[in-house]
């Protein structure tokens, strides 16, 4: 007995599949970012060449990386503030003093090695550690290590006046440069960046999901979907931009303070944290 098939019964298939496929994209939309499980990855890294700096020329680090979810050497992935990341493995234009490498995969599993670039006899080796700024006032904090040269060493921040406190208080976020000279003027410049407290899981996160990833909205509604924590980050300058401008969240006013957060955190590098 042949089986017909007839025009209202491929409707019906029809319609059933596309029911299935939306309940499936709404369960999806619901659903949390599973992270990636990192703690049995065999990444690895290590430094396999360097150069010292000398006074004012910069030394250089080169590195290696092994393991890891990779097709090709290509697909590593490296950086010195885990903020930048780079193509390749060799990172000059540094001064002598302790640094942090990261290698990353494709997975986003991530490899460290802590290295100390020394200087050679005549130069300056140089430290720079911080504290947080608050987010709208310069309440950060600049100390400075500084060893080598010759005789008294003496500290400029952002091109100022040298002063012997190598301590400096006050400090907006955002980058900045301190330089270290000796009594013969030998000096070396480096960069580094001040963050503010502002962070994506404290600050920005719980105004997203209280006024804009809503029903109706950006929660997949509306572009762009902002259900996650990568989504957010991808779409930060967006988010500030429209935030700022008042045409985000629609139908909602957000309080300076929150306005503030979301470009303090924007400007810091949109970072997961």
């Amino acid at each position: 007995m042949k089986s017909i098939i007839t025009e209202n019964m491929i409707r019906r298939i029809v319609q059933l599949i596309v029911v299935m496929l939306f309940i499936g994209a709404c369960s999806n939309s619901e659903s949390e970012d599973v992270g990636v499980d990192c703690s049995g990855s065999d990444l690895k890294i290590r430094v396999v060449d360097f150069t010292k700096s000398d006074c004012g020329i910069p030394g250089s680090v080169t590195l290696e990386a092994s393991g890891g979810d990779v097709e090709s050497e290509s697909d590593y992935r490296f950086t010195l503030d885990q903020t930048t990341f780079q193509d390749s493995p060799i990172f000059d234009n540094i001064f002598a003093g302790a640094y942090t490498f990261s290698v990353k995969d494709k997975l986003g599993c991530l490899a460290n090695v802590s290295f100390v670039l020394e200087s050679e006899p005549s130069g300056i080796s140089l430290d720079i550690t911080t504290e947080d700024s608050e987010c709208g006032n310069n309440t950060g904090i600049v100390s400075v290590s500084a060893l080598g040269g010759t005789g008294s060493l003496r500290y400029s921040l952002d091109g100022g006046a040298f002063i012997t406190n190598n301590s400096f208080s006050n400090v907006g976020a955002g980058e900045h440069s301190i330089t270290v000279k000796d009594i013969e003027n030998c000096e070396i410049t480096k960069f580094f960046q001040v963050f503010t407290r502002a962070t994506l899981r404290g600050n920005v996160l719980p105004i997203i999901r209280k006024d804009c990833a809503i029903s109706g909205c950006h929660n997949g509604s509306i572009s762009p979907r902002l259900t996650t924590n990568e989504e957010v980050i991808t779409n930060a300058l967006r988010i500030k931009s429209e935030t700022q401008s008042g045409s985000m969240p629609r139908d909602r006013t957000l309080s300076q303070e929150e306005i503030d957060f979301i470009a303090c955190w924007v400007d810091d590098g949109a970072r997961d944290n």
